[in-house]
């Protein structure tokens, strides 16, 4: 049986649009170590339907944040 998903919000300045937005985090359990599963990001501007895509992945920052 799999351990459950452990979910975090936490807030970032996106480097797409220079904005505060939250980011929905996904982790789970692997080992004893805290592993990066999912993010979800709420900019406005990729949420909505307009055709736009995030030239950036936030994984790696997010999973190892500067001091």
């Amino acid at each position: 049986m799999q351990p459950k998903p452990k979910w975090e919000k936490c807030r970032v300045t996106c480097p797409e649009e220079n904005l505060e937005t939250d980011l929905l985090l996904k982790w789970h359990d692997q080992d004893g170590k805290k592993v990066l599963d999912g993010v979800k990001c709420q900019n406005p501007k990729l949420m909505d339907m307009k055709p736009q895509d995030c030239e950036w992945s936030c994984w790696e920052e997010v999973e190892n944040p500067k001091p």
